[in-house]
């Protein structure tokens, strides 16, 4: 079965990124971010491209950078998790428009979720607003 990117009708899948850094404050092992990315594609009919492995340093996004010059290629990136995403809500911004003006979109395999359009992308930054406020927030004992 063939799959085709939607802008260019070329070849393509869904990239698969996974961390080599704690997601979230948890070290997960890099061959089960990939079980978990491969279950996921399988699970909603997704074509799996081997997943690109960011670097370890903090704010590091050189691997997503490459993933996403290859969006004239592929249909869309697979991430292990959402939260492997920039901090800065503008450095995700401007990776939505890149992925939304390639014809592509964006998948959490940890959070069972896809990112097709600007409502969505809106959807997860309110995840990421409750989450950072539950971070700051008192412990409830």
């Amino acid at each position: 079965m063939a799959f085709v990117n939607k802008l260019n009708n070329s070849p393509g899948g869904h990239r698969g990124y996974i961390a080599s850094r704690p997601v979230r404050g948890q070290d997960w092992p890099q061959h089960v971010q990939n079980l978990v990315v491969r279950d996921y594609a399988q699970r909603n009919n997704l074509h799996y491209l081997l997943s690109a492995t960011e670097y370890a340093m903090d704010a590091c996004y050189m691997n997503m950078e490459t993933v996403l010059g290859e969006l004239d290629r592929i249909q869309g990136v697979i991430c292990f998790s959402l939260f492997m995403l920039p901090v800065r809500a503008e450095r995700r911004a401007a990776l939505y428009e890149r992925i939304f003006e390639a014809g592509a979109d964006l998948h959490g395999a940890l959070e069972n979720m896809a990112i097709r359009g600007p409502e969505d992308a809106a959807r997860l930054e309110d995840i990421f607003l409750v989450d950072r406020h539950a971070a700051t927030s008192l412990p409830v004992n």
